[in-house]
């Protein structure tokens, strides 16, 4: 596995900090840019910055035919994987709340929505050479395969994962305590033990950095909180590695 960084689509200033915290691998947040010109254009630019194009991310499969449409462009493109939400995507509210009044998201999960004819989208993203990871713990259709949220695996989290029936095809790095949103070395979920159980589970693909709780002084997109958790998660991997 090899840690993949999380940026939005049009901001050089975040590649170039991938850069300078040694990321090879970064995911495209596209956010409803979905034509083929966008995408080929993003995948040019990561290229030329010499990082990898792992993925795209922030599909949402509410509406089947653009969604459709968006996977066949994501394949035209060139680009071999994306991340699927089923559900309204919710900007969060941020509360002082977390250890040293960090900013956590104390908002309610948005309700998962089943689409409809998923099978549908899963045949058209197999045409396109494209592999789609649901995000939760169960894949929708038949060669799909999930984009694992760490921190929502539970009490035994190993356990979990060894019931899984679909590939993990991106390990989302995060944890909650009682919860809420949380440091990565705080919450219910022990994640050495958790990367661990993936590595011996055979999972290859990219452990997702998303922004951690709101440190003092930091940027909107959360510079500080995701220096901190690469610095973690490579430390985690550096570990494992070495046995």
């Amino acid at each position: 596995m090899h840690i993949a960084l999380s940026v939005q689509f049009g901001r050089d200033d975040q590649l170039i900090f991938a850069q300078q915290l040694g990321v090879e691998y970064v995911v495209a947040n596209m956010e409803r840019r979905w034509d083929l010109e966008t995408l080929t254009a993003l995948k040019n630019r990561v290229e030329k910055t010499g990082l990898k194009l792992e993925a795209v991310e922030m599909l949402v499969a509410t509406d089947m035919d653009e969604a459709v449409a968006a996977v066949r462009a994501i394949g035209a493109a060139g680009i071999g994987l994306v991340s699927c939400v089923c559900g309204p995507v919710t900007r969060g509210q941020f509360e002082p709340k977390g250890r040293g009044g960090a900013l956590i998201n104390t908002a309610a999960t948005a309700a998962f929505v089943v689409p409809e004819k998923p099978q549908v989208l899963a045949e058209a993203a197999s045409e396109a050479g494209v592999a789609i990871a649901w995000t939760g713990k169960k894949a929708l259709a038949a060669g799909g395969g999930l984009d694992l949220p760490l921190g929502d695996l539970g009490d035994d989290p190993v356990a979990a994962i060894a019931e899984l029936k679909d590939p993990v095809l991106i390990a989302s790095a995060c944890n909650r305590r009682g919860g809420k949103q949380a440091f990565l070395d705080e919450g219910d979920v022990n994640l050495p033990r958790v990367l661990w159980a993936l590595k011996k589970a055979g999972f290859s693909g990219p452990l997702l950095a998303y922004p951690g709780p709101g440190m003092v002084g930091d940027s909107e997109w959360g510079h500080k909180g995701r220096a901190y958790d690469l610095g973690y998660l490579k430390a985690i991997l550096q570990a494992i590695q070495s046995h």
